[in-house]
């Protein structure tokens, strides 16, 4: 019987190849015969570590955002932590860009599955959490006008994040990455109460 880290260990694996499979080709990608092809194991080494597809899908959800989520912990060491944050969110590289697919994917799921739709509302919330925490650093730093509402910038921003990402993810040729980092610039330079930055259309 394998220990329980080796277990978890061997079940994120399975997640992250799942997760491959679904960014590929959807969620009818994610077969236990083509994840076991993959990981090169039996479809009863996939069964063990997942019990249905929901399990399956729940994790490999849960991959994803964890990577997500690491991104914008990694991001608060920054210079500019409000920027780098709202920069991890986006989708400004191949491996973003994969996530975000993911995400979307499991969106449709999530809004009909309580356990799902509950999580989403948490990892969304954690995310306007960080982007609340640095504009309150900024704002201690006095480099936001002291009457700035922190909670309703964050929100602000975040929704901005979140629309711009979809956007992009559905249309990169009118979304590119530069585009997306002069949006966030020109925004946060708003909140910053400093000169607003000429966003590229």
């Amino acid at each position: 019987m394998p220990a329980r880290g080796d277990h978890q260990q061997r079940r994120q694996q399975v997640a992250r190849i799942a997760a491959d499979l679904v960014a590929a080709g959807g969620l009818a990608a994610a077969t236990h015969r083509r994840i076991a092809e993959a990981a090169g194991c039996s479809t009863t080494v996939v069964s063990h570590y997942f019990t249905d597809k929901r399990d399956l899908v729940t994790a490999t959800y849960r991959e994803v955002g964890d990577r997500v989520a690491t991104r914008v912990e990694a991001a608060r060491t920054s210079e500019d932590r409000l920027v780098a944050i709202l920069e991890a969110l986006l989708p400004l590289d191949e491996d973003r860009t994969r996530d975000w697919r993911l995400l979307f994917t499991f969106l449709g799921l999530a809004a009909t599955d309580t356990e799902l739709t509950a999580e989403q509302r948490d990892r969304a919330a954690a995310a306007r959490v960080q982007i609340e925490t640095a504009l309150t650093s900024d704002k201690q730093a006095g480099c936001l006008p002291a009457d700035t509402d922190v909670a309703a910038a964050a929100g602000f921003l975040l929704s901005l994040v979140l629309g711009m990402g979809m956007q992009a993810l559905f249309d990169p040729a009118e979304w590119p990455l530069e585009r997306m980092r002069a949006v966030i610039a020109d925004a946060v330079a708003q909140i910053r109460g400093g000169p607003s930055q000429a966003s590229p259309g």
